[in-house]
């Protein structure tokens, strides 16, 4: 049974949305508006489109979908413009994990939190899997476990709750673990998983049979600028909308839109490898896993550090020197995924694949994992854009063209919530004429 942060109320009465939808790209001519929208069509479909609107997004990634969402739910006409079928990049190609365990005490993490709420409500109103598995981060070292247990003291009374296992508890918990590794952990029940691809899949169909939202996916926006009180965007097919307001979130393409401007704001490129194991004897991990490493890497870990007054040693240059952090979780088809790899530069990487990142990765799940076979069934890459001081990179033209990207990692777990406080603080007729 799939378990929720919740129960809430459908977001939308039935009498809000149409009985059925016609979407290009999507298999079959007609979608259902609630159930299953997570095929991909042969017949294509031509909509009306306006040529004006209240909101247009440019991107279908998790910043693009969600301020599509959270303008149509405030009743502002919107066009999603997506240049696939549905979205193809980092925001599908990750472990789909919503984790406010990583996040520091503070507005990040009350965005992880929002969106943790968010996909809650989302997920059980589209029908789509949403796993309470929570997030166990492994000690290796005595310096580790004395760590976390600090850290677990700390959580009591935060939003953010925790409990430290020992040695014996942490190998208790999951029958993959290496006894010989594992001197205890720190889980954190409430971290959430999805298959990110199913979930964008079912909210771009969904948001796109209402009223209030319209989409526009095989299209690249290539020019977007204001003309007098509107944003004027073209597209690769000869097509001109207008808006009201426009947000481009275009993720990791830096050179299509406003390339200028990205150039001369600080933003890198993230380059990630992840990988997808064979599970023949069906062994349960019960929780996503985190190695020691993650507790030198993220900023819930760091500022703890910081409080305390410790500071844990780094780990191999090897590993940190190709920013490799090891998670291991499970899919829906109880297969493992394994991952991952952080290469930085400040041109845009390709999209090839190192065997040697690779080898590292796997060198070191064996040795946190004991009973798994480490056949490799899979293997991409995701690359996303970071603001390297800042942690999110927004600006404002002429008052109607937003710019958001650089988010970094983190777009999953606090994507949702940054989407709705952005939405919220526009101001906007909320009634068309």
């Amino acid at each position: 049974m799939r378990q929720v942060w919740r129960e809430v109320s459908p977001v939308f009465p039935p009498d809000r949305l149409q009985a059925s939808c016609l979407i290009p790209g999507n298999r079959g001519s007609v979608l259902p508006c609630f159930p299953d929208t997570h095929s991909v069509s042969e017949t294509m479909s031509t909509p009306t489109y306006q040529s004006e609107y209240d909101v247009i997004v440019i991107g279908g990634g998790v910043l693009g979908a969600f301020h599509a969402y959270f303008a149509m739910r405030q009743g502002l006409k919107t066009l999603l413009i997506e240049r696939n079928v549905f979205p193809q990049q980092a925001s599908v190609r990750n472990f789909g994990l919503i984790i406010p365990s990583a996040m520091p005490a503070g507005r990040w993490r009350d965005r992880a939190i929002a969106s943790c709420e968010i996909y809650s409500e989302l997920c059980e109103f589209l029908d789509v899997p949403l796993r309470r598995t929570g997030t166990q981060y492994l000690a290796h070292t005595a310096a580790e476990a004395d760590f976390l247990k600090q850290m677990a003291v700390a959580c009591e009374d935060s939003l953010c709750p925790a409990e430290y296992y020992s040695a014996e508890e942490t190998i208790r918990s999951s029958c993959c673990l290496n006894p010989e590794f594992c001197q205890g952990s720190l889980f954190f029940p409430h971290d959430l998983q999805l298959d990110p691809d199913q979930f964008f899949r079912a909210l771009i169909n969904w948001i796109a049979c209402t009223s209030d939202c319209d989409y526009l996916p095989n299209t690249t926006a290539i020019t977007v600028e204001s003309q007098e009180s509107l944003a004027c965007i073209r597209t690769s097919s000869g097509r001109t909308f207008q808006a009201r307001h426009t947000f481009v979130c275009s993720g990791a393409d830096l050179q299509t839109l406003f390339p200028e401007i990205y150039a001369s704001r600080n933003l890198q490129y993230c380059k990630l490898q992840m990988l997808k194991l064979s599970n023949p004897e069906n062994r349960t991990l019960g929780t996503s896993i985190a190695s020691p490493i993650a507790l030198t890497r993220y900023p819930a870990f760091l500022k703890a550090q910081s409080l305390q007054g410790v500071s844990l040693p780094a780990p191999d240059p090897v590993l940190q020197e190709r920013g490799i952090q090891i998670w291991m979780t499970q899919n829906q088809n109880n297969e493992f995924i394994l991952g991952d790899s952080h290469a930085y530069s400040t041109d845009a990487p390709t999209e090839f694949l190192s065997a040697e990142v690779e080898s590292h990765i796997i060198n070191y799940a064996r040795k946190m994992f004991v009973k798994l076979e480490f056949e490799v069934i899979d293997r991409w890459c995701g690359i996303y854009t970071e603001a390297q001081s800042a942690g999110l990179f927004q600006q404002t033209l002429d008052d109607r063209i937003h710019l958001i990207t650089g988010i970094g990692g983190k777009g999953m777990t606090t994507g949702p919530g940054l989407a709705r406080e952005n939405i919220r603080q526009l101001s906007l007729i909320q009634s068309r004429p």
